[in-house]
């Protein structure tokens, strides 16, 4: 069970005007906002005060919606799915397509993209996009006027197979759709192209499905992850259209329903713009009703039977004959144990360092000095990209790719995570430390620390990925491959 409380601040400055007792003399509000829950609640549970359905339509109620979402989002980051929103219109004003910022963030890891909004005022990812945003809003405020706006939210690293065809309620756009139309002020929700989609041609609207390794991929995602009413393990993606804040400083034309009168309307305390604020609670109702969505499609009674659920649910969108990757600390045994293992199961084997090391004419360590780990990052990603688009193989991975690349692996191929203790692993580099980069300089007793260091922070990465584990600290190379082609028949390989 989890409870929350979450105080008002205002809350003691209320407790006359909102008592139950009623309002003091001259507090009660007759004149209805256009726009507003003020007049539908008033007429459909016979309100005198307006006041009574006016707060309870606030959208402060949504505080707490944003406050469990950060539980289920906790769930689902330990599941690999990650999420994250930003604003792309305001008014007039908008920010170009994602995809064109950052498609590999938009492609593997909403939530630093979302990180990145967070510095903008608008919560737009861009500065030009930024600027034109808040002139929007200024021009708005200057002539005593709201606005409105778009936002998008985005899930990347959600596994196929999550809502159903067969069922109306199950189908999981339409659990999307109504998550974020619950938003006080949203009028219209569309998932993937959406609107767009309607003004094309189908042979300009549909995704193609092209193979990658044991899976599938699709070079565009206008359906945003959704099709049949069923994830298909592409990015989820929906947007928002916001409507003005209901409470227009220069006041629309109104009723007052005490005296029967025209009157302009209430005009209570109000933002110009509430976009940045409504796509945070938008992330919030995504994280919440993909939650439901996963846990209905999966059970468990312990999160690691949600995790297995979600590795098995990766594995049955590999349905073609899948590659093998083979992921551990350096020093684990990848390439030695990669290669014994291509030769038992009679496929190509692919070292990923070696094709990066081939690629660009210079080794790992002339990488890192030159162009950073960010740099080595890019090339490894384009790497793993090209190896898991050929022909099925053992693809030995370097120590780090998964923290970057997990879309890529759970797509392509069945994991066998290789794992040893750091202190086999310092003695097994010993001899070789000085063409580590990220044990330059070390030891074997410091590298030691380093490794055991490494090994925690990769380990989350590692136990998401893998389909299987085989401890080598005992095990020559021989026996370690011998257990990999073990642990595929178990999988059903």
């Amino acid at each position: 069970p989890v409870a929350l409380l979450i105080e008002n601040r205002d809350f003691a400055s209320w407790t006359e005007r909102m008592s139950v007792d009623g309002p003091p003399a001259g507090n009660v509000i007759t004149v209805p906002r256009p726009g507003h829950a003020d007049l539908a609640a008033a007429i459909k549970y016979g309100f005198t005060d307006l006041r009574d359905g006016l707060e309870r339509a606030s959208a402060r109620e949504t505080t707490m919606r944003v406050a469990l979402a950060a539980i289920a989002r906790r769930l689902l980051s330990a599941c690999g799915i990650s999420i994250g929103s930003w604003v792309t219109r305001i008014g007039e004003a908008a920010a170009p397509d994602v995809m064109s910022f950052s498609p590999e963030l938009a492609e593997r890891d909403a939530a630093v993209l979302a990180a990145l909004a967070d510095v903008s005022p608008v919560r737009a990812l861009t500065d030009d996009a930024s600027t034109a945003m808040v002139a929007a809003i200024d021009a708005a405020r200057a002539r005593r006027d709201t606005v409105g706006g778009v936002f998008e939210v985005r899930a990347t690293g959600v596994p196929p197979g999550l809502g159903a065809h067969v069922h109306a309620d199950r189908r999981l756009d339409a659990k999307l759709a109504q998550a974020l139309m619950s938003i006080q002020a949203i009028k219209a929700v569309e998932v993937g192209d959406g609107w767009a989609a309607a003004s094309r041609f189908g042979s300009d609207v549909h995704d193609a499905i092209v193979r990658a390794g044991g899976g599938f991929a699709r070079p565009t995602n206008r359906a945003g992850g959704v099709e049949g009413g069923i994830s298909n393990g592409a990015p989820i993606v929906v947007r928002a259209a916001m409507k003005p804040i209901a409470t227009v400083p220069a006041a629309l034309a109104s009723v007052d329903l005490a005296t029967g009168d025209a009157h302009p309307a209430h005009v209570e305390r109000s933002d110009t713009c509430a976009v940045p604020a409504a796509a945070v609670i938008g992330e919030a109702m995504l994280v919440l009703a993909l939650a439901d969505a996963l846990l209905e499609t999966l059970g468990g009674d312990t999160l690691e039977e949600v995790q297995h659920g979600v590795r098995r649910l990766w594995r049955r969108g590999r349905k073609l004959p899948s590659h093998v990757l083979i992921a551990g600390m350096p020093g684990s045994g990848k390439s030695s144990t990669a290669a014994l293992l291509a030769r038992r199961l009679q496929i190509p084997f692919v070292d990923l360092d070696a094709q990066i090391e081939t690629a660009s004419g210079t080794n790992i360590a002339a990488i890192f000095a030159s162009e950073q780990e960010e740099g080595f990052r890019v090339r490894e990603r384009a790497a793993l990209l090209a190896a898991i688009s050929g022909p099925r193989a053992v693809i030995a991975l370097g120590g780090g790719a998964l923290e970057r690349n997990l879309d890529l692996v759970r797509r392509g191929g069945d994991v066998i995570w290789l794992r040893a203790s750091p202190h086999t692993l310092a003695a097994r580099l010993s001899a070789s430390l000085g063409t580590r980069p990220l044990l330059a300089g070390s030891t074997t007793e410091t590298a030691e620390a380093r490794l055991a260091q490494l090994a925690a922070q990769r380990e989350e990465r590692y136990r998401l990925a893998a389909d299987a584990h085989v401890t080598t600290d005992a095990l020559s190379p021989e026996e370690t491959a011998a257990a990999c082609a073990t642990a595929l028949q178990g999988l059903g390989v």
